[in-house]
């Protein structure tokens, strides 16, 4: 090889090289990015531990959320990881508010007032902010988890006003903080290195979908089903809601990752529990989808949100059993959640058009559960 053919190829091995050590490097940030984000939360509760009477087993409750995360990412089920760790700190977050506020709000509307206006001029200005986030390059699920926690801000933080109203000032402390929290958890999601490797998963408006399940729920919803099963609808309506929230304010992937989370809520109303052969085939099923969702070409990284809390709920690190809600999430997964995500590739159908004057009652359990 000749003196300036040898110069070249050592050039063009060094750039290639340089390359797939960026790529590399780039992909590990995003873990490495949340181990810190976990390990700071996880410091500062050793450093300052929930100490409110009223809350007697947060500590526990984040310390467990935060492991959980821990334990996912070490697995390399990253989304998973994040939906514990949003968990966490929204509630950490909401702990905190009491802890340093409580004393001095007391019975003081006034008092609470100014705490409150202090977070709504901060939190108003970050929801601003948020919507001009640019979300080319990342994978759609970052994108539906950030969009999801930033929804939920405002609606939280307007909720602790009525709370701090309707019965003492401090009890609004709780949900401000989670306001915070989530807001808080949205920015950091936003800023994780997660880079697309594969062809954008094409976003649109999934009102009709949602308009449609929401019939389902409203012609479910009979005796005795709708009392034995009353925390299922409002968990299923307030998510039908939120989702709407979202699809409004055009945060397509949290709409579709809500929309997901639906009819999940929608086939729980299913009391049948897969008997032993089911559950076999189930957790091979569910290994085969994890392996295609993360080696497919089109980014269907919300579909692998689903399928990694499913083999979070197979695989739990202390060797327990699943629980028979947790099989049957696992079936609804595979079969109703999956299809659902799959169907939205296609057109959006068009919007039913009711007859007459109609109006819609959704009753909803504060906050989103």
């Amino acid at each position: 090889m000749q003196p300036k053919s040898l110069t070249l190829y050592r050039t063009l091995r060094f750039v290639l090289l340089l390359s797939i050590t960026s790529i590399y490097a780039v992909a590990q940030d995003a873990s490495s990015q949340i181990k810190s984000e976990i390990e700071r939360l996880q410091q500062s509760l050793k450093d300052k531990p929930v100490s409110s009477p009223d809350l007697p087993n947060a500590g526990t409750i984040i310390g467990d959320g935060l492991n959980g995360s821990r334990a996912s990412l070490a697995t390399g089920h990253l989304y998973l990881s994040l939906e514990r760790l949003g968990q966490a700190e929204d509630f950490l977050q909401g702990a905190r508010s009491v802890d340093e506020k409580a004393e001095a709000i007391k019975d003081s509307l006034p008092a609470f007032e100014t705490e409150w206006g202090k977070a709504n001029l901060q939190l108003t200005a970050m929801d601003r902010s948020a919507r001009e986030r640019d979300w080319r390059g990342t994978t759609t699920a970052i994108r539906a988890l950030s969009e999801t926690a930033q929804g939920r801000v405002i609606p939280l933080l307007e909720g602790s006003r009525g709370f701090a109203t309707a019965t003492k000032p401090k009890d609004g402390l709780f949900y401000m903080g989670q306001a915070q929290g989530e807001a808080a958890f949205a920015t950091f999601v936003s800023k994780l290195n997660a880079p697309r490797t594969g062809t954008p998963f094409p976003l649109r408006s999934v009102l009709p979908e949602l308009q449609a399940l929401q019939e389902k729920t409203n012609a479910a919803f009979q005796p005795p089903r709708s009392i034995d099963m009353h925390p299922r609808f409002i968990a299923l309506n307030s998510t039908l809601k939120f989702a709407r929230e979202l699809d409004s304010s055009k945060a397509y992937a949290g709409a579709l990752y809500q929309y997901l989370e639906a009819v999940r809520h929608y086939g729980m109303l299913d009391p049948a529990v897969p008997d032993a052969a089911k559950q076999t085939a189930l957790r091979n099923t569910i290994a085969d989808e994890l392996k295609k969702s993360s080696s497919a070409r089109r980014d269907d990284s919300i579909a692998q949100i689903f399928l990694e809390r499913a083999y979070g709920w197979l695989n739990k690190t202390d060797g327990a059993a699943p629980s028979p809600d947790e099989w049957r999430s696992v079936q609804i997964i595979l079969e109703q959640v999956l299809p659902a995500y799959y169907a939205t590739l296609k057109p959006a159908a068009p919007l039913q058009q009711r007859a007459g004057r109609t109006a819609t009652l959704t009753l909803v359990r504060w906050p989103y559960t």
